[in-house]
């Protein structure tokens, strides 16, 4: 297996296993059902330690990209149907939640600047070498944290983003007002995981615990695409709800 690999790089060693592993699944290069070569094969491949390549599996296992059979070997998941499509109006997690009288509030833990990357870069439509501005948005509902939110949008659009002081404020209203560019139209997808050791730290829960995931790509009114988000639920303090109706 061909992995993208520089140890020369500040991404750590086990993000650039974990996304080249995702892209490679992404692009058909490792097909469903396709055992992926042992952690200690990789390893030494790849010349890192056996527990980096150990936890980018893992998280993949997480994210039900792979499975992992006992006393087998680790595999690419089968594709399985999982989405519906459900309509109706779009609002940020701010107004939802201020719509509730939940009393939203939110502290922003990563604001950085960064190359976006594989995935951010396939989803926003922008050379992975193009910068975007990440956040990571750990929020909150009458002071209890419900959700860890991680946003990527296109720095050459939204310079402003990477400083302007977004504690406590709708990262949708502030584009509306600086750049007139709330989002219009998202698309949701969202599937059910288990608390990473970092995501229970933040959410208060144990290791393994039930969290709900969504990944949204908004676009703005030109049909532009604004922002690829993911996001991580307290399964206990978050419920998606849709209601259908047959045609």
């Amino acid at each position: 297996m061909n992995i993208p690999f520089n140890k020369q790089s500040v991404v750590p060693y086990y993000h650039q296993v974990k996304e080249s592993v995702k892209a490679l699944i992404a692009s058909g290069g490792l097909k469903p059902g396709e055992m992926l070569p042992s952690e200690l094969s990789l390893s030494g491949q790849l010349g890192i330690s056996r527990l980096v390549v150990h936890r980018a599996f893992r998280e993949l296992v997480t994210e039900g990209l792979l499975i992992r059979k006992r006393a087998v070997g680790t595999f690419v998941a089968p594709p399985i149907k999982r989405s519906y499509v459900v309509t109706g109006p779009l609002f940020s997690m701010t107004e939802n939640l201020s719509a509730d009288a939940l009393e939203p509030s939110n502290t922003i833990l990563l604001q950085e600047v960064i190359p976006a990357g594989e995935e951010a870069g396939n989803e926003l439509k922008i050379p992975k070498a193009a910068r975007v501005v990440h956040l990571r948005n750990l929020r909150l509902a009458k002071q209890l944290p419900f959700a860890i939110e991680d946003m990527y949008l296109p720095f050459e659009r939204f310079p402003d983003l990477a400083a302007v002081d977004l504690n406590n404020k709708s990262v949708y209203a502030t584009l509306e007002r600086i750049y007139d560019a709330h989002p219009q139209e998202a698309l949701d997808q969202v599937t059910a995981g288990s608390a990473t050791t970092q995501e229970a730290g933040l959410l208060g829960i144990n290791k393994g615990a039930p969290v709900m995931r969504l990944k949204r790509i908004s676009t703005d009114r030109q049909g532009l695409t604004v922002e690829y988000s993911t996001v991580v639920f307290h399964a206990d303090r978050y419920q998606f709800v849709a209601r259908l109706q047959r045609a």
